[in-house]
């Protein structure tokens, strides 16, 4: 009788940490869902020179291509809002 109390506690306990993981999956999928907004930091002048430069330092080997993107999506987004 023993082992089966064990058992029920053993699927409670894993329904419960699937259902914590869902709810978790579910946060980042809301969270990634939600629009950022980005201020520009400059005029379109300096994004465009910021660009620029950004790419020169991938040729240069002084960025990995993850930094590049991600710094060049933000350059992107900023030169964005300046269009608005």
């Amino acid at each position: 009788m023993v082992s089966s109390v064990g058992k029920r506690q053993r699927e409670r306990q894993k329904m419960e940490q699937a259902q914590a993981k869902a709810e978790r999956k579910a946060a980042r999928r809301a969270a990634a869902l939600e629009p950022v907004v980005v201020q520009p930091t400059g005029s379109e002048a300096e994004l465009i020179e910021d660009l620029a430069a950004l790419h020169r330092a991938l040729e240069g080997s002084e960025l990995s291509p993850e930094e590049f993107e991600a710094r060049r999506n933000e350059i992107q987004t900023q030169l964005e809002q300046l269009s608005l």
